[in-house]
């Protein structure tokens, strides 16, 4: 066993607070093992060897697969070596067999804090406290360092669009690739700005519902009110809009009845009971 501090032996006991909960700090590389392994006994020199080259950008935690076999069948380890990347509480990479040094490290660097992450790190933790003045100075520094790095990219974007410049935000974001553009972060806000948008020159909600109840078939009243009522959080009432839309008016700007309800879902996640409720009038009214 290494003296390292960035290295300890993983058990059931301390697997939460060790790999779970460390994770959130910086990756944690869980290496399954077992003393009869002869591949094991190839690749534990090079974990360690590579643990100590980051010194602290991740830490190696060992798991013998024997003596942790709870451990073993709760991450599906069915032959070892067995190693697992943990950031964020998740698992987000793994390999199995004595693989080599490079292919390894390559793996590894992917999920180590760069110093762009770093400042971005503390430019949440500015913005959190309210000077999103030196929050968005940070994390401009980041995008310097690291201008391919997506999530500053995507926080820029977001204070662009609290300021109320979304022709900024938008253009920003259609320079992510094509896998960042479609993270839920990215439709949310490309959503939310949308609604903003169309919510930002539209009439009072008490002249809104008047003129639809004027005319029924009102589409753009009922649009610019499920915009206002989606940027004050009032997602049921969008949401109920944009279905009447869909229901009465399939052509009005590009099928916006839809498009905007598929967003509301994107903002409130699969989880959410409205998604679930309105999800299955959408069906019910399309089909």
């Amino acid at each position: 066993m290494s003296d390292s501090p960035y290295i300890f032996n993983a058990t059931a006991d301390n697997f939460q607070q060790g790999v779970i909960e460390n994770s959130h700090k910086v990756p944690v590389v869980v290496d399954f093992w077992a003393e009869w392994c002869e591949p094991c006994k190839i690749l534990i020199p090079i974990l360690e060897k590579l643990t100590a080259e980051f010194a602290g950008g991740f830490v190696l935690a060992k798991v013998n697969s024997e003596t942790e076999q709870q451990l073993s069948t709760e991450y599906r380890v069915r032959s070892i070596p067995a190693v697992k990347i943990f950031r964020h509480g998740e698992v987000v990479n793994e390999f199995t067999g004595a693989q080599s040094e490079d292919f390894i490290r390559e793996i590894i660097a992917r999920y180590v804090a760069t110093e762009a992450d770093t400042l971005r790190d503390k430019a949440i933790e500015a913005i959190r406290a309210g000077d999103k003045d030196a929050g968005r100075s940070m994390l401009q520094q980041a995008a310097e360092l690291d201008p391919r790095n997506a999530a500053v990219q995507i926080d820029i974007a977001h204070l662009d669009a609290e300021q109320g410049d979304y022709q900024a935000a938008a253009d920003r974001l259609q320079k992510l690739g094509v896998e960042s553009r479609e993270k839920p972060a990215v439709v949310g806000l490309l959503s939310k700005m949308e609604f903003a948008a169309a919510a930002e020159n539209a009439p009072d909600k008490n002249t809104l519902q008047q003129q639809i109840a004027d005319d029924a078939k009102n589409s753009a009243a009922r649009y610019q009110l499920a915009a206002l009522c989606a940027t004050e959080g009032d997602y049921q009432t969008a949401l109920e809009q944009l279905l009447q839309i869909l229901m009465r008016d399939r052509k009005y700007n590009d099928d916006a009845g839809r498009r905007g309800m598929l967003a509301i879902y994107n903002m409130l996640g699969d989880d959410h009971e409205l998604t679930a409720l309105y999800r299955r009038k959408m069906f019910n009214a399309m089909h």
